[in-house]
């Protein structure tokens, strides 16, 4: 294969039909005129020649260069069947199940038609939803005709992904009645009229009715084609030309707009990720599975309701030019569902590289009557060389490993006693930029492994001799530290050089690649979009992947987050864990002896902490939620609810004003626009009460390590201790 047909070859954390959000154009206003039902799209849209022959393309391109080389036959076919339904209806909200049993019909047709190019089965399955779609939302407009009863006694189920297909019209119309009445809550707990909500859901229920009748043959072509992707794996995605056009956009890192990668789910524009550095990650109001329901232009523009409408839409209408102001109204994520909506303001930038580059501070910690110094580098991303202008005008090339030897000799001046890199939520960057990166803390030998699509293996080395930085090493990660970070931390602890701390890694073990398609295709001014697939698995010098597993810490901290419900192995078809042969490394020995005891002076600490007994608390009560799939349609419980969330709030607000030594707080900040209220969610709670004190508990541990190595009889007498104990 001509290797100029390939754009870019990816490391960094990727997630399906992600689209980033940057440049504005302002969305119609609604006019408040009488609904005129529009005509289904699906009368006039049907498959085109391109997309045909693209299906074949397509086809060809994953049997031959996917990693795993997939089989397309009735296996895969009923998986893609099942992935098609799951993009369509994922709650179980819209077929009956008797449209299932006639749907059943394709499941071992999908491999057939993207080979051949017959894909009109794509085009009749989306028929029948829109029909369904559109049923179901003309019926919740008849129900906003009625009283709202806000003191119901009974409960919406707002998880469905598992529960049976309705049966019938009356089981499907409860489901909607209370449907409709949640919908209704949501506004009401915003301090919303009747009036109101019923106007309000009215245009919403409307914009999702005449949006889907907006759709394009593409769009049915798109979820046909990422329905096959999907059954393949995770990260293997089908652009359509303009998700292509964005995604071309954002890898050219001039990104104007806040900073966070948008994606559908049902009606909604969920946040799958944010950007380092971006607006969004800076306001520390925006996280991954929130939902965006209103986006407002400048301080005082009007809302404009964005649930029902595309992705793309709600991409354009958030995008704008740097320096320009975007309010999004946001349903906070909760897996209890019942995250109370708010406004956050953003100012747009234009995310560059060098926003994205490696910072650091120093920390300082008082543990054994002593004061330690503690370097912190924040790596947001494994950035590579680039061209960077200053403001002088004259340019220099930077990258991660040049910057951050650049700190590392700053810090080094300051005598710090030791160095933490924070690695939270890097989701990965440049392979080689993570190889060098490695060698400033060990002298010459392998990092990482890879093994292609042929099965062929590549070992990437540090070949430089010498090393920036000698002192104790520390490397902080969470759930959210993908990829590049895994290949670092695995790499870090696999010879020994430092300590990994804080919660198990994403579990990203692939490297995708984007082949432009319309490179494949006769006419030249045809545009068909590209396909992002999976092309290699990395490996830790031990030979294990990090696929699906990530990294373990050597020390855990307390977290919400769960890698069965929230990783990499939360994804359909991801790829396994496996292994293979170990390399040849010289590792440090030492460190995994003393690990024990920097666990149990940890534990000491975290045991008498009162922000970790509170936060511990929370994950507790959010820990014991998860499995809850209902929420209360009863205005007085749903509000008794957020009160106690807002105390919760209010006392964890305290305690850091105490600690800081700052006067406390009454009441929470209130907000002025009627729209806008305080997000009551445990895990906002969770994730505020983290920030700081996970990094500053990294350099306790430190400090630990530093004091055994200065006094080794301290690990002996408590591994002594620890004998005893067993015995």
């Amino acid at each position: 294969m001509n290797k100029n047909k390939w754009l870019v070859t990816l490391l960094a954390l990727t997630i399906p039909l992600s689209i980033q959000a940057e440049e504005v154009k302002n969305a119609p206003s609604e006019k408040a005129e009488e609904f005129v039902i529009p005509e289904p799209a699906s009368l006039s849209i049907k498959p085109e020649n391109k997309f045909r022959e693209t299906g074949r393309v397509i086809s060809f391109l994953l049997m031959q260069s996917h990693y795993e080389h997939p089989d397309f036959d009735d296996e895969l076919s009923e998986e893609a069947f099942n992935q098609f339904l799951k993009a369509l209806d994922p709650n179980r909200s819209y077929f009956y199940e008797k449209d299932i049993e006639q749907l059943n019909d394709y499941k071992t047709l999908f491999d057939d038609a993207l080979r051949t190019g017959r894909i009109e089965l794509a085009y009749d399955f989306f028929a029948l939803f829109e029909e369904r779609f559109r049923e179901r939302y003309l019926f919740a407009l008849e129900q906003l005709k009625k009283p709202l009863d806000f003191d119901s006694d009974s409960e919406f189920e707002y998880d469905r992904r598992e529960s049976p297909w309705p049966k019938d019209e009356k089981e499907m119309n409860d489901i909607w009645k209370k449907r409709v009445l949640n919908d209704a809550l949501n506004l009401k707990l915003a301090d919303q009229t009747n009036e109101q909500i019923k106007e309000k859901l009215s245009k919403r229920y409307e914009s999702a009715i005449r949006r889907l009748s907006q759709t394009k043959s593409e769009d049915v072509f798109g979820y046909f084609m990422n329905s096959v992707s999907a059954a393949i794996d995770p990260h293997t995605n089908y652009y359509t030309p303009r998700q292509f056009e964005n995604f071309t956009i954002n890898m050219s890192l001039k990104l104007q707009g806040i900073g966070a990668v948008l994606t559908q789910e049902d009606m909604f524009t969920k946040i799958v990720s944010i950007v380092n550095k971006g607006p969004a990650d800076k306001s520390g109001q925006v996280h991954p599975n929130d939902k965006i329901i209103g986006v407002a232009q400048g301080e005082k523009g009007e809302m404009v309701d964005v649930i029902g409408w595309r992705n793309d839409d709600v991409v354009d209408l958030i995008r704008g030019e740097a320096g320009s102001t975007v309010r999004l109204q946001i349903i906070p994520y909760t897996k209890s569902g019942d995250g109370m909506p708010k406004v956050v303001s953003l100012v747009r930038e234009e995310i560059k590289l060098e926003d994205q580059a490696a910072k650091s501070k120093v920390l300082e910690v008082e543990q054994y009557d002593k004061n330690f110094k503690m370097g912190v580098i924040e790596l947001p991303s494994f950035y590579s060389e680039t061209v960077a202008s200053n403001s002088d005008g004259k340019s220099e090339i930077t990258s991660t490993t040049k910057d951050v030897a650049k700190l590392i000799k700053e810090l080094n001046k300051q005598e710090i006693n030791g160095l933490v890199i924070d690695l939270r939520n890097n989701g990965g960057g440049s392979l080689s930029e993570v190889v060098n990166l490695v060698g400033l803390f060990i002298d010459k030998g392998p990092v990482v492994q890879g093994r292609d699509s042929r099965g062929r293996l590549r070992v990437l080395k540090d070949t430089d001799s010498g090393v920036a930085y000698h002192g104790p090493l520390a490397v902080l990660v969470n759930g959210g530290s993908a990829s590049a970070s895994e290949i670092f931390a695995g790499a870090i602890q696999d010879y020994g050089r430092g300590i990994v701390l804080g919660e198990n890694t994403f579990g990203k073990g692939t490297v995708q690649s984007v082949a432009d398609l319309n490179q494949y295709i006769r006419n030249p001014e045809t545009q068909v979009g590209a396909l992002k697939l999976t092309v290699e698995k990395y490996y830790r010098v031990t030979g294990e992947s990090t696929q699906n597993k990530g990294v373990k810490p050597d020390i855990e901290f307390p977290t919400i987050f769960d890698v069965e419900e929230y990783g990499e192995s939360s994804y359909d078809n991801a790829l396994v864990w496996d292994t293979i042969k170990s390399t040849n490394f010289q590792k440090t020995e030492g460190l995994q002896e003393v690990i024990p005891f920097l666990r149990s002076k940890h534990q000491e600490r975290k045991s008498s902490s009162q922000e970790f007994s509170f936060l511990e608390e929370d994950i507790t009560r959010a820990t014991e939620r998860r499995d809850e799939k209902v929420v209360s349609l009863n205005y007085e419980k749903r509000l008794a609810e957020r009160k106690r969330n807002d105390e919760i709030r209010l006392e964890r607000e305290n305690l850091r004003r105490k600690i800081e030594g700052l006067e406390p707080l009454k009441e929470l900040a209130s907000e002025e626009d009627e729209e806008e209220t305080e997000s009551s969610n445990i895990t906002d709670i969770v994730d505020e009460d983290q920030k700081d004190l996970f990094l500053k508990e990294a350099a306790n541990i430190l400090s630990d390590l530093i004091m055994i190595r200065e006094k080794p009889e301290i690990a002996a007498n408590f591994l002594a201790e620890q004998k005893a104990v067993k015995n």
